[in-house]
C-alpha cells in the first residue's frame, strides 16, 4: 500500500507529519543544549537548514522509496503512522489546554 493511501487511512495530513518530525528535530536540538559548540556547528554548517528543507516531503518520499525497495514493510510503515497519530493527538491535547508542548512531553507520553 502506498504511503499516501496510508496517510488517508489514518486520516493524517501533511501538517501532522510536519509536527511529528519537528518534535524529533526539537529533541535533537535540546540534546545539544549543553554542547554549545556542537549546536552552533549544526546550525552554522547548514545541517539544520538541510534537515528543515522540505522536511515532510523528503521524509515521505524516503519512506516510500524504502517501502518500494523492500527495506521496510507495511507493518513498519503502519507503526510510523501510529506514532504520527499519537503525536497529533498529544499536540491537540496540549494546545487545547493551553499547555506548552515540548519534544520531551511527547516522548514522555509515548514512553
Amino acid at each position: 500500500m502506498k504511503i499516501q493511501d496510508l496517510l488517508r487511512e489514518y486520516e493524517l495530513e501533511i501538517d501532522d507529519v510536519r509536527w511529528y518530525l519537528s518534535a524529533g528535530i526539537a529533541e535533537r536540538l535540546l540534546a545539544l543544549r549543553e554542547l554549545r559548540h556542537d549546536l552552533i556547528r549544526y546550525i552554522w554548517s547548514g545541517s539544520l537548514a538541510d534537515d528543515l528543507y522540505d522536511l515532510e516531503e523528503s521524509f515521505l518520499a524516503s519512506l516510500e522509496e524504502k517501502r518500494e525497495s523492500g527495506l521496510v514493510d507495511e507493518v513498519s510503515v503502519r507503526e510510523i503512522m501510529k506514532e504520527i497519530v499519537r503525536s497529533r493527538t498529544q499536540r491537540y491535547n496540549f494546545t487545547s489546554t493551553g499547555g506548552e508542548v515540548t519534544a520531551g512531553d511527547i516522548q514522555r507520553e509515548e514512553g
